[in-house]
C-alpha cells in the first residue's frame, strides 16, 4: 500500500514538473531567455531582470503547521537553513556552470547569511518543539524587508523522538532606488536593505526644490537584531539649506512577540529648525529653535491566562523618562511655548495579541500577518516645566477582530493634566475597517474606511510637542506641521482591486484613495473651519518571474494646501497601506498628542 501511494505521489509530482516546464517553454519568458543566450551582454542583462523560476516556486507558502500536541515531547535535532537569492538560485546548489555575470550578480547582491536567519529564530537546537515559537519565528522573518518569502517546515525523524526544522528563505532584491515628486520638490533615494547579508539597512536620500533652489540631504543606518538580542540600533541625520538639521541615535528592543518578556530603548536627538510660533494673533512669526532630546524607557511583561500552551495574553509594567532642552530660546516666545521640560511616566497594560495569516489585503498573493485582539492600559506621571510639576493621568483601550463582514481595529486614548485649578484634556480615537474580498466581473475588491478624531483643551500653544495637526503620514503629509489647531477629524477611504486576469504574468492591482479633514482653530467650530481633501490613484504591479517583482506607482492630488493655498501633485508619495493598523503590542508610555 505504501509503495502504491509513493508511486502515485511521484507520478503526480513528475507530471506537475513536466507541465510547468512545458508552460515555461511556450511562454514569452522562455523566448526572451533563448534570445538572450545568443550574446554575452544580453545574457548579463537577462540575469539581472528575470528569475529562473517564479518566486512562489522558489519558496512555497507553508500554510499548515503541525499541531504542537502531535509533536509534544519531541526534540529539535537539526535546524537547516537554505537561502535562495532573488534570481532563484539556492545557496546550497553547486554552481559549476557559473558564468562571469553570475559572479557579478553575486557580488552586487550578497545573500542572507544562514546565521542572520538563525538570529531571528525563537527556538534552538536541542529544545523541545513548540508550534507557537515556529509560527512566531516565521512571522518575524516575514516582516523583515530583506525577505521575500519564508517557509518553515518540520520533518519527523525515524526515531520518532526528534524532528528537523527546515527553513527556506527567498531573498528580496535588497538594493532599491526610489523617486518622488511633490510641488516642485524632486526626491531621489537609494536603500540597501541587506548590507553584507547581515540584514542591516542603509538609506540615503536627496531632495531638490526647484522653486526655492534648495537641497535636502538625508541618511540613516539601522542595524537590526544586534547579537541575537532583537535590539535595533539606528543612527540618522538630515540637513537642508533652510538651516534645518537633525541628528538621532537610538537603540530599541520592542515587544516584538507575545513571547517577549522584556523591552526597552533610548534615543538621543538634536534638531534645529525654523518653525512658526503660535500666539494670540492670526499671524505666527517664524523663529528658529534648537532642541536636545533624551528619551529612556523600559518594561517587563509576563503571561496570564495561558490557553493550550500558547501565550497571547500579557500584563506589562513600564516606565519612561523624557527630557526636552531648548537652547537659544526665541525672544518672541513670550507665552513660553518653547520651554525646557522633563517628564516621567509609568504605565500598566493588559494586552491580548494574535495574528491571522491573510492574502490580498495590501499585497498581491503574499502572506500577510494581520493582528487582532484587545488591550487596556493606564498611565500616570508628571511633567516638570519651570520647576513646577504637573500631574498627568491617562487611559487607553484598543480592540480588533475578524467578523462576518470584514475586519476592524479601533483605539481610543484619553489624557488629563492636573495643573491646580486648570485642567488640560486630550482625547484621540482612530481605527480602520476593511471588507472581505468581493467578486466583481473582472476583479476582487476590498473597501477600506478609516477615521481619526482628536480633540484637546484650546491651549494649543502650550507646548511644541503638544499639537494637533493634519501632517501625519496617514492624513495629509504634504501639509506643514505648523498648521495646528485644537480639534481635528479625518475620514479616509480606499478601493483596492486585484484584477483576475494577468498579462504576460504581470498582475495589476489598482487602487483609488480619498481623504477629507477638518481642523478647528481659534475657537471656531470644527466644520466651520473649511474642508481639506486629497484624491489619489495608484497601482501595484507584480510579476513573479522578475527580480524587481513588485512595483508601486501612485499619484496624489491636494486641491488646496494651507499656508500658501497652492494645489499640490505628489508622485510616488503614497502607499496603499497608509492606514493606522493597531498592533496590539504593549505601548511605550506617552502623553496623548505628544510625540511618542
Amino acid at each position: 500500500m505504501k509503495t502504491t501511494i509513493f508511486f502515485i505521489v511521484t507520478l503526480l509530482f513528475s507530471s506537475s514538473l513536466l507541465l510547468r516546464a512545458q508552460e515555461k517553454k511556450d511562454s514569452l519568458y522562455y523566448k526572451i531567455e533563448e534570445f538572450s543566450d545568443k550574446r554575452k551582454f544580453t545574457k548579463f542583462v537577462h540575469r539581472f531582470i528575470f528569475r529562473r523560476e517564479a518566486d512562489s516556486v522558489s519558496v512555497e507558502s507553508w500554510e499548515k503547521i503541525p499541531a504542537q500536541e502531535m509533536l509534544d515531547g519531541k526534540t529539535i535535532r537539526n535546524i537547516i537553513v537554505e537561502t535562495v537569492d532573488p534570481f532563484g538560485y539556492s545557496k546550497n546548489e553547486e554552481r559549476i556552470d557559473a558564468k562571469w555575470y553570475d559572479r557579478v550578480a553575486d557580488r552586487i547582491h550578497i545573500d542572507s547569511k544562514p546565521s542572520t536567519i538563525k538570529n531571528y529564530l525563537l527556538f534552538r537546537k536541542g529544545e523541545p518543539y513548540n508550534a507557537q515559537k515556529i509560527y512566531e519565528s516565521e512571522r518575524i522573518l516575514r516582516s523583515m524587508p530583506f525577505i521575500n518569502r519564508v517557509n518553515i517546515s518540520i520533518e519527523e525523524n525515524e526515531d520518532a523522538k526528534s524532528v528537523d526544522i527546515l527553513i527556506k528563505v527567498l531573498d528580496s532584491w535588497s538594493l532599491k532606488p526610489s523617486m518622488s515628486y511633490s510641488n516642485g520638490e524632486t526626491g531621489f533615494g537609494l536603500t540597501e536593505q541587506n548590507l553584507l547579508g547581515l540584514g542591516h539597512e542603509i538609506d540615503l536620500g536627496y531632495t531638490y526644490n526647484s522653486r526655492d533652489k534648495q537641497n535636502h540631504l538625508y541618511g540613516r543606518y539601522t542595524a537590526y537584531n544586534l547579537y541575537r538580542t532583537f535590539i535595533n540600533a539606528n543612527i540618522s541625520g538630515e540637513k537642508d539649506f533652510f538651516d534645518n538639521e537633525r541628528i538621532s541615535l537610538s537603540a530599541t528592543r520592542d515587544f516584538f512577540s507575545p513571547l517577549t518578556r522584556w523591552a526597552g530603548g533610548f534615543q538621543f536627538e538634536y534638531f534645529k529648525r525654523r518653525v512658526l510660533l503660535p500666539n494670540f494673533t492670526e499671524v505666527f512669526p517664524e523663529v528658529q529653535i534648537k532642541v536636545y532630546r533624551q528619551d529612556l524607557w523600559g518594561g517587563y511583561q509576563f503571561p496570564v491566562f495561558i490557553s493550550d500552551g500558547k501565550i497571547s495574553r500579557n500584563i506589562a509594567i513600564l516606565g519612561r523618562i523624557q527630557n526636552y532642552q531648548y537652547k537659544d530660546r526665541p525672544e518672541e516666545d513670550q507665552l513660553g511655548f518653547f520651554r525646557t521640560s522633563n517628564s516621567f511616566l509609568a504605565s500598566a497594560m493588559y494586552n491580548e495579541r494574535k495574528f491571522s495569516v491573510q492574502k490580498n489585503i495590501f499585497q498581491y498573493d503574499l502572506p500577510e500577518d494581520i493582528p487582532y485582539g484587545k488591550s487596556f492600559g493606564f498611565t500616570a506621571g508628571a511633567l516638570n516645566r519651570d520647576n513646577k510639576a504637573i500631574l498627568y493621568a491617562g487611559i487607553s483601550a484598543s480592540l480588533g477582530s475578524f467578523i462576518n463582514w470584514g475586519y476592524f481595529n479601533v483605539k481610543t486614548e484619553f489624557g488629563r493634566f492636573f495643573n491646580g485649578e486648570t485642567q488640560r484634556d486630550a482625547f484621540r480615537l482612530e481605527g480602520t475597517y476593511f471588507t472581505p474580498l468581493q467578486n466583481w466581473k473582472f476583479a476582487q475588491v476590498r473597501h477600506f474606511f478609516s477615521p481619526t478624531w482628536a480633540i484637546g483643551t484650546p491651549r494649543y500653544h502650550y507646548s511644541y510637542h503638544d499639537r494637533i495637526n493634519l501632517s501625519s503620514p496617514f492624513e495629509f503629509p504634504a501639509y506643514s506641521g505648523d498648521y495646528i489647531g485644537t480639534e481635528k477629524l479625518v475620514l479616509r477611504y480606499q478601493l483596492q482591486m486585484f484584477i483576475n486576469k494577468t498579462w504576460k504574468n504581470f498582475h495589476f492591482s489598482p487602487y483609488a484613495a480619498a481623504a477629507f479633514g477638518w481642523l478647528s482653530q481659534n475657537g471656531n467650530s470644527l466644520f466651520n473651519s473649511g474642508t481639506h481633501s486629497k484624491f489619489g490613484i495608484g497601482v501595484l504591479i507584480n510579476n513573479p518571474y522578475l527580480v524587481f517583482n513588485r512595483i508601486q506607482v501612485s499619484l496624489m492630488y491636494y486641491p488646496k494646501v494651507p499656508m500658501g493655498n497652492d494645489s499640490v501633485f505628489e508622485f510616488n508619495g503614497y502607499r496603499n497601506d497608509n492606514f493606522p493598523m493597531q498592533s496590539f503590542a504593549t505601548d511605550v508610555p506617552h502623553f496623548v498628542n505628544f510625540g511618542n
